[in-house]
C-alpha cells in the first residue's frame, strides 16, 4: 500500500524526532552554545548525579549570584555612626551637618546585602550530601585581668576625662588616702613602690614590670582580678569533599562544567578600563548560599547557612590513585574538595522562627 505524501513526511519527521532521542540518551550531548568571545554558556542549573529528584530526595544546593558590598556610608541617617542635623534657614537654603553620633550605629554585612540576590542566582548547583557532615560553632573567651594598680589608673583617667584638672585633684587625693591606709604596714607600703617604680621603668623602655619588683620586694603579687572575659566572635569554616563517578557522557558532561563553575565562581575579575580603573582594581568573587536540601523544602533537621565564599577548589582527577579515563578523556573517578567561609558570624538574633532543624 503506498503511503500518501503528507504520510511520508511525517514517518520521516518521527523517525529523525527517534534517532534525536536515542543519541541524547546514548549519551551524545548537542553542540555547545557560545557567548561573546567564545566564551561556552553553561546551564542555569547543574546537578550530580544527573538523575531525577523527588520529595525524599536528600541533597545539597549551591546557589551563586553576583558579589555586592556593604557600602560603607558613615553618614547614614539610619546606620550611620554621624548623625543628620538639617538646620533651617529663612529664605536659604537648608543646611545639613552631620554632627551627631547616632545611637542606632550598625553597619551593613555583607550577608544581608547579598541576601536578595542570592534568592535570585544565576545559577545553581544541585551535589548529594557529603558523606561527612559537621558543623563548628565557636566565640572567643579569654584570660584578663585588673590590678589594684591598673584598677586605680582607669579610675583616674576616667574622672580626669569626665571632670578635667578637679577630677585628676580628687584621683590622685583618694590615691593617696589609699597609700596612707596602705602605710600601716611596711610591707603593703614596700609593694605599692616597688609597682609603681616597675611602671616608670617600663615607660622609659625597660623590661621591667611593677609585678616583678613587687615580687622581688615583698613575695607576693597584687591579685590579678582574673577572669573570663568575652572577646569576640568567629566566622565559621565548612569543608566539603564530593566523590564523582561519570556514569555516561551526560555526567560526565555536568562534572565538567560543575568543576569549571564553581572554579570561574571563586576566581577575581579584572576590571574593564571603562568600569574598572583601567586594570588599577579587581573586583570581588561571586559569593554562595548552601542550602541542605530534602524535596523542594530546606532540609528539616540539618544546619542552615549564612551566605559564603568560596576560599579553595581543589580536584584530585585520579580519584583511585590509578590514571583511569573514558573514551573521550573523561576522568573515571574525580575528587573534589571545596572550602567555603560564611561572610559574617552567626549571632544570637540570626535564629529566628523561619530557620528550620537546629539552626546555624
Amino acid at each position: 500500500m503506498a503511503i500518501p505524501p503528507s504520510g511520508k513526511t511525517e514517518m520521516i519527521a518521527a523517525n529523525r524526532a527517534r534517532a534525536a532521542a536515542n543519541r541524547n540518551t546514548n549519551g551524545k550531548k548537542d553542540p555547545p552554545t557560545r557567548g561573546k568571545g567564545g566564551v561556552e554558556k553553561t546551564d542555569n542549573t547543574l546537578r550530580y548525579p544527573y538523575a531525577m529528584l523527588d520529595d525524599n530526595t536528600d541533597y545539597l544546593r549551591i546557589q551563586i549570584a553576583t558579589y555586592q558590598p556593604p557600602r560603607l556610608n558613615l553618614s547614614d541617617e539610619k546606620t550611620g555612626i554621624l548623625g543628620k542635623e538639617i538646620i533651617k534657614n529663612e529664605g536659604k537654603k537648608n543646611e545639613v551637618k552631620y554632627n551627631e553620633i547616632n545611637t542606632n550605629f550598625s553597619l551593613k554585612t555583607g550577608s544581608n546585602v547579598n541576601a536578595p540576590s542570592l534568592k535570585n542566582p544565576k545559577q545553581t548547583i544541585i551535589l548529594p550530601i557529603p558523606q561527612q557532615l559537621s558543623d563548628n560553632t565557636s566565640v572567643s573567651w579569654g584570660d584578663a585581668g585588673l590590678s589594684p594598680i591598673e584598677a586605680f589608673g582607669v579610675s583616674a583617667a576616667a574622672n580626669t576625662i569626665e571632670n578635667g584638672l578637679e577630677g585628676l585633684l580628687a584621683s590622685l587625693a583618694q590615691g593617696s588616702d589609699a597609700f596612707k591606709a596602705l602605710s600601716l604596714d611596711p610591707k603593703l607600703q614596700g609593694a605599692v613602690i616597688a609597682a609603681l617604680s616597675g611602671r616608670a621603668v617600663g615607660a622609659l623602655g625597660g623590661n621591667v614590670s611593677g609585678s616583678q619588683l613587687v615580687s622581688r620586694a615583698t613575695g607576693q603579687v597584687f591579685n590579678p582580678n582574673l577572669e573570663l572575659l568575652f572577646d569576640g566572635v568567629n566566622i565559621r569554616s565548612f569543608p566539603f569533599s564530593f566523590e564523582f563517578f561519570p556514569r555516561n557522557l551526560k555526567e560526565a558532561d555536568q562534572v565538567k562544567r560543575i568543576i569549571r563553575s564553581l572554579k570561574m565562581s571563586m576566581s577575581a575579575r579584572k576590571g574593564p578600563a571603562g568600569a574598572g580603573g583601567g586594570g588599577i582594581f579587581i573586583s570581588a568573587p561571586d559569593v554562595f548560599q548552601l542550602t541542605y536540601m530534602k524535596g523542594r523544602k530546606p532540609h528539616p533537621f540539618l544546619n542552615t547557612f549564612l551566605p559564603m565564599a568560596l576560599t579553595s577548589v581543589n580536584v584530585v582527577y585520579t580519584g583511585s590513585n590509578t590514571y583511569s579515563t573514558f573514551h573521550d578523556g573523561t576522568p573515571t573517578h574525580m575528587r573534589m574538595d571545596l572550602t567555603f567561609k560564611e561572610l559574617n558570624p552567626v549571632y544570637f538574633e540570626d535564629y529566628t522562627d523561619d530557620i528550620p532543624g537546629v539552626g546555624y
